[in-house]
């Protein structure tokens, strides 16, 4: 069988990456990009996983756990659907569950999460950083120069973001989880402080004029109450959150729900995906 490419859904990475394959000759067909303009796909997602033996699913692969992440497509293929199908494939994808990637494991599928490699996670947490950046200034009336920032979680979207709002002469502090994110917001010139002393202390929030979550994990609840109301909040993690919606609604705040900004996405980005399918390919190729 040649060496051809499925894409199902996904974002603008994705489909930069059809364009990619497609010049360098590989038969690339694509199924969920409907919503694009003068784009014609597949009909049948089905046929087109059959037929190849290169599956490049989303990243993330899902934000419900019950659909394929597909937001240029109005279709919806549930997650055990699709699974169905996928037997004795190689599976790019980025941010799937354990437990469906042991499930694909059984039906004998190789599976290549791109957010496991280290390289990949750090260049994507550069487009995330520079989308919140645009997000706080179209948000908030401050100007970021002497801004009180915390940024919640100190892990490589945390380092960057700190970074380059510093840059900006921003005010930096970053609440830290465990004694190595001290170390490095320390040896970075950070003010710090522990996520139970910010929670005991909650009223130290009313000093900050732009908070923003990085951790997956429910931090801010009734702490919220004693954040301002022009505090922008922004929370960049996935389920369960940092911030708790309800509570942010009820005070009113200033909260925007941010996720999945890296679909602005950089070429150096798209070319460690592109670098990640030539090394599986040729792994594959160099099998006795």
């Amino acid at each position: 069988m040649s060496i051809n490419f499925c894409i199902i859904g996904g974002d603008l990475r994705s489909f930069f990456l059809a364009k990619i394959l497609s010049k360098e000759k590989y038969e690339v067909k694509l199924y969920g990009f409907d919503k694009l303009e003068n784009f014609k796909e597949c009909e049948k997602y089905d046929e087109m996983i059959r037929t190849s033996n290169n599956i490049v699913l989303p990243i993330p692969f899902s934000k419900d756990n019950q659909y394929v992440n597909m937001p240029f497509s109005d279709k919806n293929i549930a997650i055990r659907e699709i699974f169905y199908y996928l037997e004795n494939k190689t599976i790019f994808v980025g941010n799937i569950h354990q437990e469906l990637k042991e499930e694909l494991h059984r039906k004998h599928n190789q599976v290549v999460d791109f957010m496991k490699k280290e390289e990949f996670a750090i260049l994507n947490a550069i487009p995330t950083a520079e989308a919140t950046i645009d997000i706080i200034l179209k948000n908030t009336k401050k100007i970021l120069q002497n801004s009180n920032c915390l940024i919640m979680g100190f892990g490589r979207i945390g380092k960057v973001l700190a970074y380059k709002l510093r840059g900006l002469c921003a005010k930096v502090t970053c609440m830290i989880t465990n004694e190595v994110e001290k170390a490095w917001a320390v040896a970075y010139g950070y003010e710090t402080i522990k996520i139970e002393n910010l929670q005991k202390n909650c009223t130290k929030l009313k000093q900050y004029d732009i908070i923003i979550n990085t951790i997956p994990k429910t931090i801010l609840k009734e702490e919220l109450k004693e954040i301002k109301k022009e505090t922008l909040v922004i929370d960049l993690a996935s389920k369960p959150y940092g911030i708790d919606r309800k509570i942010a609604e009820q005070e009113n705040l200033n909260f925007i729900e941010a996720l999945g900004l890296p679909r602005k996405i950089s070429t150096d980005n798209i070319s460690k995906i592109h670098e990640c399918y030539h090394q599986t390919i040729y792994m594959k190729k160099s099998k006795p």
